[in-house]
């Protein structure tokens, strides 16, 4: 059925464009071979080109051939007469272009026509060329008629075909000689700017730049300058002298916008050869246009310089294509190399026919080039395109996996850490022996670094997925200060350094930020520090100014460790890396801690700049801007007796009443639990399986429920559904908190989605526990 269905598709799609072929072919045949059947309105149209004279320098007038290029006479003028013959209608028009030059007709020395912009054009000091409409009668035949061309510029002594008829005889064969270029024209333009908005696209979207995207603003460069160049442009526009000058612009940015296109296309290879010829191209283009305004120069002044850039460009692309073919990178190029190509010998031809018929531009060899070549851009970027979806479709796989890695890691290790470090636990709260106080003393610090190793990739993970978002909450200053030197002193303490706090007494009490990431910011900081200080002391000063009504925070962390080499400074920030002469001594961690960082301080529109000596020390500086909500200063920094937020006192009173229940199949986790909890008033039930946790629940009322995520037969998510569904359920209100090992990216907020109250990750630490009971029982 499959392959019926596409057969008749392609059969419908074939029969479609045959049918529309078969339309266009049909147009095009009988536009050129089918009688005319327009009656209403006179299209005659003779050629008037024979039989015109010159004046000559001595004053007598000689047979000239038009059209033709003619030497100017004094007072740069050409004037040419003929005797008024063939007037067939009452009034008829003489036709011809002025190219480019002021234009003044006689009959019988009588003024009849002038054509002179000297008095509209803001700058410039020639008229753009048009088409000349000089009348004539019947009454005039056998009259003189003298035409007078002034100019003095490129196209000066230029006579164009002329012919004779009524008004809209001209303008017809105006638009049929010039309908070709015009459609090339007006079919470049759209390709180039659709071109340049997929270039943008993909820019935004893979943050990569396509030279689709230069080719398609040359060849809008190109068809601007050919729609501008036509002489239709006088029934668009009807200020002659500004679209003339988009003629010279366009020619002038295309130099420009070709080497860039050539410097992508071959990757940045040659591109100081390249700029070499786009600051020159610039240069010259704003001179000119300057000049312009000014009436120093014309345009059509520096357009040998523009063909001058192009030719440059050209040439250096073709020297650096050989370099290219000898390396082997012309493969990757062909399908743009082709269209090069065509567009070079449709330029050849076209410069060729310009030589040969210098009174005129036949543009429809060079529109028919570029077009080839954008067309053939197009190709190669389709593949492009392509190429960058596989990528990108490569890299969210990547992702996946390396989730589904960090999920299954997480889980296996924090699992263990939790019977590790909560059994620990009771063995330093309980005992009073010394010599095993010491050995649980050094458990509990090898688990709390193996643990800081399994968090510091996951939250790397998390910020290079955009999960971790920046929850701003009011905070006190100093106690922030006070917890990050809590978590921190007790790891100098032990390498033996000095750790001092110097904060300004004035700055406010209160400001709005997220506190968690600061801590979490500073204390990374205060942590590198000491490890990479063998002696001597680490400082932290907290600092800040007043700034458009915030505050901009200025944290420093120094130490007086080894230091860092000035070139290995860029590098500090570096994934999985170390830099420097320690960069093979054995140093505790991932090098992880100052790559998250800064990728924090980043999310919270922060900066941060390291000062580092071999041999003396590093000094970062982090300067990050915070909501003042008091002004009240915070006065002189000292540690109080809550400073440890990590450490419970053993004597510290829990006055929470309740009764919960855990439910885990793994039976260590629940004696965890239970322990965590023996000194509180909190009465502890545990379930091993999800079927003795439902048998429990339809029997008693809890005050909160933590349940597991991974067990065997029914996980948690499968338990809870399970509880929404019963009928008769003493606990429908009561929180239920999902206690996982799964901390991964988006964890804690698909939890919430799936309905869970909130979340608690293990390896499960005892001020977290009772901050929940505090929470959801009161």
């Amino acid at each position: 059925m499959e392959k019926t269905s596409r057969f008749v598709f392609q059969i419908i799609i074939t029969c479609s464009v045959v049918l529309y072929v078969f339309v266009i072919g049909l147009m095009i045949y009988g536009e050129h071979f089918w009688p005319d059947e327009r009656t209403y309105s006179d299209f005659s149209l003779e050629n008037y080109s024979e039989g015109w004279q010159r004046l000559d320098s001595d004053g007598s007038y000689k047979d000239i051939t038009v059209p033709g290029e003619y030497e100017m006479s004094t007072g740069n003028r050409l004037v040419i007469q003929k005797e008024i013959t063939g007037v067939f209608a009452d009034r008829l028009y003489v036709s011809f272009n002025s190219e480019k030059q002021d234009v003044y007709a006689y009959i019988n020395d009588k003024l009849i026509y002038e054509y002179s912009t000297k008095d509209t054009r803001k700058f410039g000091n020639n008229s753009p060329g048009a088409l000349m409409f000089v009348p004539v009668k019947k009454v005039d035949e056998g009259k003189l008629l003298r035409i007078e061309f002034v100019g003095n510029n490129n196209y000066s002594g230029v006579l164009d075909e002329i012919s004779i008829g009524t008004q809209l005889g001209i303008t017809l064969d105006l638009f049929e000689k010039e309908k070709l270029s015009m459609f090339l024209s007006g079919l470049l333009m759209m390709l180039g700017f659709i071109a340049f908005l997929i270039g943008v696209g993909v820019k935004l979207s893979y943050n990569k730049t396509l030279p689709l995207f230069f080719a398609g603003w040359g060849v809008m460069c190109a068809g601007l300058w050919a729609l501008s160049e036509s002489t239709t442009r006088q029934f668009i526009a009807p200020n002659f002298s500004l679209i003339s000058y988009i003629t010279y612009i366009s020619l002038i940015m295309l130099p420009f916008v070709m080497s860039m296109y050539f410097d992508r296309l071959q990757e940045g290879r040659y591109r100081i050869f390249y700029m070499v010829t786009e600051v020159l191209t610039v240069f010259v283009g704003y001179l000119g246009i300057i000049l312009q305004f000014f009436n120093k120069i014309d345009l059509s002044g520096v357009l040998p310089f523009a063909f001058m850039g192009i030719l440059l460009s050209i040439v250096i692309f073709i020297v650096t294509c050989v370099c290219d073919f000898i390396q082997g990178y012309i493969k990757r190029l062909l399908p743009e190399m082709i269209g090069i190509l065509g567009a070079m010998i449709a330029g050849v031809v076209q410069i060729v026919s310009y030589h040969n018929h210098p009174t005129s531009i036949d543009r429809v060899i060079i529109l028919l080039g570029l077009l080839f070549m954008i067309v053939m851009s197009y190709i190669r970027s389709l593949g492009n395109v392509r190429s960058m979806e596989r990528d990108m479709y490569a890299a969210v796989q990547a992702q996946e996996a390396s989730t589904a890695f960090l999920t299954r890691m997480s889980h296996e290790m924090r699992t263990p850490i939790n019977a590790i470090l909560g059994m620990n636990k009771m063995i330093l709260r309980e005992s009073r022996e010394e010599n095993i106080l010491d050995y649980a003393r050094d458990v509990n610090g090898a688990g709390n670094y193996l643990l800081s190793i399994v968090n510091e990739v996951l939250d790397l993970a998390k910020v290079n997925a955009g999960k971790i978002e920046i929850e701003e909450e009011d905070y006190d200053l100093i106690d922030m200060v006070r917890e990050c030197y809590a978590l921190v002193r007790p790891r100098a303490k032990a390498s033996r350094l000095a750790f001092e706090v110097d904060m300004s007494d004035v700055l406010p009490s209160v400001l709005r930020g997220d506190k968690e990431r600061i801590i979490q910011v500073i204390t990374n900081l205060l942590t590198n520090a000491v490890k990479y200080t063998p002696e001597g002391r680490i400082s932290l000063s907290i600092d800040g100014k007043i700034f458009e009504g915030r505050l901009l925070l200025i944290v420093k962390v120094s130490d007086t460790g080894i230091g860092v080499e000035k070139e290995n400074i860029p590098y500090l920030f570096d994934s999985f890396r170390r830099v420097g002469e320690f960069q093979h001594k054995k140093i505790e961690g991932t090098g992880l801690g100052l790559t998250i960082t800064k990728q924090l301080i980043d999310l919270m529109d922060g900066s941060i700049s390291v000062e580092s000596e071999v041999g003396k020390g590093t000094t970062f500086t982090v300067v990050l801007t915070q909501e003042i909500r008091s002004i009240e200063p915070c006065g002189i920094f000292s540690m109080g007796p809550n400073g440890d937020r990590r450490v419970a006192d053993r004597h510290e009173t829990f006055d929470i009443l309740g009764k919960i229940l855990v439910v885990d199949d793994v039976a260590i986790n629940l004696r965890v639990f239970s322990v965590l909890l023996n000194n509180t008033d909190v009465a502890v039930e545990t379930a091993i399986s999800g079927a003795e946790a439902i048998e429990k629940i339809k029997s008693t009322k809890y005050d909160m429920i933590f349940i597991d995520h991974l067990m065997p037969g029914m996980d948690g998510i499968e338990l809870k559904n399970i509880l929404d569904s019963l009928d008769e359920n003493p606990n429908k209100d009561t929180p239920l908190i999902m206690q996982t090992a799964n901390a991964v990216v988006g964890a804690k907020e698909e939890y919430e989605r799936l309905g869970f109250d909130d979340y608690i990750e293990k390896p499960i630490k005892e001020e977290e526990l009772r901050k929940l009971l505090r929470k959801y029982i009161l």
